[in-house]
């Protein structure tokens, strides 16, 4: 069933922008935005990737500058591109809310503790034929770390495992290599399942793994088509898993056991089928109870899907009132944003305006209780709550200092 946007629902804001920060340290510094940013696991600190590449770390609360994290072993330089490490992605683990992984192209993952963030604390290294790692994740018990990898020559292609336990020696578990054909732009490990894996590759395919089994072959799961190169995937709510391509289309499958088929799709374009996939790939068999959202094309960017399992935190009066809905936010190549909210079923989709102080387009988005952060390519940090609480806020303020006016104001006697 196609559902057209033309009369689609549109409301007020849900949220405003309460803080925001740059990631350029001087004017001049204009060539320098965020690409990708990450929260820790008590929402005290957030790191932003930039390019060139640097990880910044800001409070959260404040929005305030802390630090920059640097390494005593490897260079940062982007003058010197032959020596220099390029980082891609960047992760903190699940439960310490210190540690901060890095995929390098280098054949490293890096991690540091942001308490000593002048080096460092460890590498994990790769085999001996050398990756270039594009993204990275740790599972819920911050005792497995995996990371994707570019695609070298015509078939080599991994994610690698690396076993957290022994203290001494980060060891090395092993690659799986036949479930992609090009780079894997992201892995991600299930919060409620340790052993539960996704990984998205510009192949256009989205697998899901479960790392417990003996070799990759048991541990294949399931395979979704995205139908063109995957940019973002993850796990979502309603046992749910999700992907979003390069040319702006998003699906949304079921991962119950006895319902695994696509829910949900849609676009910007009005061309769902369109696609860079070679036609013999292409998955074009929907069920009649697929949905197709053609989204308006002027907000054409899908930046993510808000997938946090605290969303009704973020968005309270709005899920209230909206059954099983998946939060898209979706911005302009100005910095325009908006939550687009679609459903599995016939409902049409409800387009929610952000008043946004960006002015480019948004590179990455992640959520922590009440509050969302999103980076850009104006070299913005932005921190969003949801309008009622910071309403509720202005009123209470405001009342306190009538209420000290009118006692400041009695005659004394």
């Amino acid at each position: 069933m196609k559902i057209k946007p033309t009369n689609s629902r549109s409301s007020s804001s849900p949220l405003v922008y309460t803080n925001k920060s740059s990631v350029r340290t001087s004017l001049e510094n204009n060539d320098c935005y965020a690409t990708n940013l990450t929260i820790n696991s008590t929402g005290s600190q957030i790191a932003v990737l930039t390019v060139p590449t640097t990880i910044q770390l800001f409070d959260a609360s404040t929005l305030k500058h802390t630090s920059v994290l640097s390494s005593t072993s490897n260079n940062f330089d982007s003058n010197d591109s032959s020596s220099s490490i390029t980082i891609s992605s960047i992760q903190y683990a699940y439960i310490s809310p210190h540690i901060l992984f890095a995929s390098t192209n280098k054949n490293l993952v890096l991690a540091w503790d942001i308490r000593t963030p002048q080096q460092e604390t460890f590498q994990l290294n790769g085999c001996a034929d050398e990756h270039k790692f594009l993204s990275v994740t740790s599972n819920n018990e911050d005792l497995l770390v995996a990371a994707g990898s570019e695609l070298k020559g015509e078939e080599n292609v991994a994610i690698a495992f690396w076993d957290l336990r022994s203290p001494g020696n980060k060891q090395l578990l092993g690659y799986y290599t036949e479930s992609h054909s090009d780079d894997i732009i992201q892995v991600e490990f299930c919060r409620l399942n340790s052993s539960k894996l996704l990984s998205g590759s510009t192949d256009g395919l989205v697998c899901l793994y479960d790392v417990k089994k003996a070799n990759e072959d048991d541990g294949l799961e399931q395979v979704y088509n995205a139908n063109g190169p995957v940019a973002k995937c993850g796990f979502s709510q309603y046992n749910t898993i999700y992907a979003i391509t390069a040319s702006n289309a998003f699906y949304i499958w079921s991962t119950a056991e006895e319902n695994q088929e696509l829910l949900v799709q849609g676009d910007t374009d009005n061309d769902i089928l369109t696609s860079d996939m070679p036609s013999e790939q292409m998955d074009t068999s929907l069920k009649s109870s697929t949905v197709t959202h053609h989204l308006p094309s002027t907000h054409s960017t899908i930046v993510d899907i808000l997938a946090d399992s605290n969303i009704n935190n973020l968005l309270p009066s709005v899920l209230q009132e909206t059954k099983s809905c998946w939060p898209l936010l979706m911005c302009d190549h100005m910095g325009k944003m908006n939550i687009t909210l679609v459903t599995a079923d016939k409902c049409e989709p409800t387009i929610l305006p952000l008043n946004s102080p960006h002015s480019e387009t948004l590179r990455a988005a992640v959520t922590y209780h009440s509050s969302l952060y999103t980076c850009s390519d104006d070299g913005q940090l932005v921190q969003w709550q949801p309008s009622s609480t910071t309403t509720n806020n202005s009123i209470d303020n405001q009342t306190q200092i009538t209420s000290k006016k009118k006692s400041t104001s009695r005659k004394p006697y």
